[in-house]
């Protein structure tokens, strides 16, 4: 009878504590203690396929602004761009934190430029910035650097396994390469090079650990996180990350190394990221400042810098292949568009993009179809506040849902159809095509994503005609329960053009 009586009593605490927590927060499916919505949220999942038309779902029946309760924690969703712009910029100070527990914490621990907050990632941000821009990042040395990688990978690639008239390749493998390479050569001065059997160890890690990473990783606390019955699982999806960690450190450890043995001098400002930082913490010490610009601190930067910088841009590359495979016709449009402007004699520069209305179309419309999360990283209210007349409490966890916003069929009609024309034909929808983010968290490396596309995308269509191994892949994700939108596994060969 006691147990009876204690455990009613701790059910009816919860469900009045429950209910007094949600008249503070947006309409949402009735959450139940302790598992919250996630019984309806598998449920969706598996009835809808996936986890962008689950949330399609909810949004339908509770609108623009909804809440979920994962667990014991709600979570508020927005998927109107208009909200969206109105909380992220105009309210910017009070969107701007991140949430940042369980798998988004796993090594940084509050550090680093992605999960950190207050005046830490303040810093940080802004000196990644400032760096990545002395370096080049949206001026006539970033095209260099892409323009040169572009080919250096081309060319490796066509001499490297198949002859001179026409390279055979994993998608996935070959962006990989190219754009984790550039990034890498902002960082540290080196490529990433073919066959390295280090390199293609980790990306098949970190594909399998991202197409498993769903969305409860992000919300897991570290008591389960460390507990030995989830050993397997974050072994598993964090692994991969652990590994990018321990890279980054040892480079940190070699670079010192070097520096300390002559082998190494840095003039002026450095040559590249590592050597601007380690000039920052250097200088910081001589002037007796409590400075978090250590060197474990920078093995974490770099790590957060190498994951933006590599996966994102290469994953979008993947699918815009895929788009464009089943697409040819859109190839060669965009290819007479630029044969028109180049003569075919050129390559394509950054300052062609007020010329390329088409290819502009083409790239908004990649971006649009990758939408490369299925549900985007969240950020924390720092007051209570009103979003679409509905109160959200200080402290709650809440995310703009950007594959929402882009297959939302009342913006872009045919949602599920790779049509660039869209973007021609109605010039506003593109300031609503957000894929970088919106307000002061959106990715800081925004300009130079966009110039490896404009410039990797654009060269790719004037240089070479692109033919499917197989069967034409679908443009289907491969995890569509996970965090990340993967894009289909598919090899395809890239066959020169010659221009008359």
């Amino acid at each position: 009878m006691f147990l009876i009586l204690f455990f009613s009593t701790i059910i009816t605490v919860l469900v009045v504590h429950q209910w007094m927590k949600r008249r503070r927060l947006p309409k949402g499916p009735l959450p139940i203690p302790f598992f919250g919505n996630l019984h309806q949220l598998f449920y969706f999942y598996w009835k809808y396929g996936g986890a962008v038309a689950a949330y399609r779902h909810l949004e339908q029946e509770y609108g623009k602004v909804f809440t979920v309760w994962i667990g014991p924690l709600p979570t508020v969703y927005i998927s109107d761009y208009d909200i969206a712009h109105e909380t992220h910029i105009k309210r910017g100070n009070v969107f701007g934190a991140r949430f940042a527990v369980g798998a988004l914490n796993y090594i940084r621990e509050g550090r680093g430029i992605v999960a950190s907050n207050g005046e830490f990632w303040q810093e940080h941000r802004r000196f990644a910035l400032k760096t990545l821009r002395d370096f080049g990042l949206g001026r006539n040395l970033m095209e260099e650097k892409i323009m040169e990688e572009y080919r250096y990978r081309f060319s490796q690639t066509s001499n490297g396994i198949n002859n001179k008239s026409s390279i055979e390749t994993n998608s996935s493998m070959f962006f990989d390469l190219l754009i984790g390479s550039i990034i890498n050569q902002l960082l540290i001065s080196e490529r990433f090079e073919q066959g390295d059997p280090e390199f293609e160890k980790l990306k098949k890690s970190l594909s399998v650990g991202l197409e498993k990473f769903g969305v409860l990783d992000i919300f897991l606390p570290d008591w389960i996180m460390n507990a030995w019955w989830m050993k397997w699982r974050m072994d598993d999806i964090l692994g991969p990350f652990s590994w990018i960690h321990r890279l980054s450190a040892r480079n940190v450890n070699r670079r010192m190394e070097m520096i300390e043995s002559g082998e190494h001098v840095i003039d002026g400002d450095g040559t590249d990221f590592m050597d601007a930082y380690i000039n920052k913490s250097e200088k910081d010490k001589r002037e007796g400042v409590n400075s978090t610009f250590t060197l474990e601190n920078l093995a974490i930067d770099m790590y957060d810098l190498w994951i933006a910088g590599q996966e994102t841009t290469s994953t979008t590359l993947s699918w815009a292949c895929a788009c464009l495979l089943n697409h040819p016709e859109v190839v060669q449009k965009a290819r007479d568009e630029l044969v028109h402007l180049t003569g075919g004699h050129r390559s394509v520069s950054l300052t062609d993009k007020t010329q390329t209305p088409y290819l502009n179309a083409v790239i908004n419309e990649v971006q649009r179809i990758a939408s490369i999360l299925n549900v985007n990283i969240f950020r924390q209210t720092s007051e209570d506040t009103i979003v679409d007349g509905q109160p959200i409490a200080a402290g709650t966890a809440l995310t703009t849902h950007l594959a929402l916003i882009h297959t939302d069929e009342t913006l872009f009609k045919d949602h599920t159809k790779f049509n660039p024309e869209r973007f021609l034909e109605n010039s506003c929808l593109e300031k609503k095509l957000i894929p970088f983010g919106i307000g002061k968290r959106s990715c800081l490396g925004e300009s130079l994503a966009r110039a490896e596309l404009y410039l990797v995308l654009g060269n790719m269509i004037l240089d070479y005609d692109l033919e499917p191994i197989g069967e034409i892949p679908q443009i289907k994700t491969t995890s569509p329960f996970g965090i990340m939108k993967r894009p289909p596994v598919y090899s395809l060969r890239f066959v020169p053009v010659h221009h008359g």
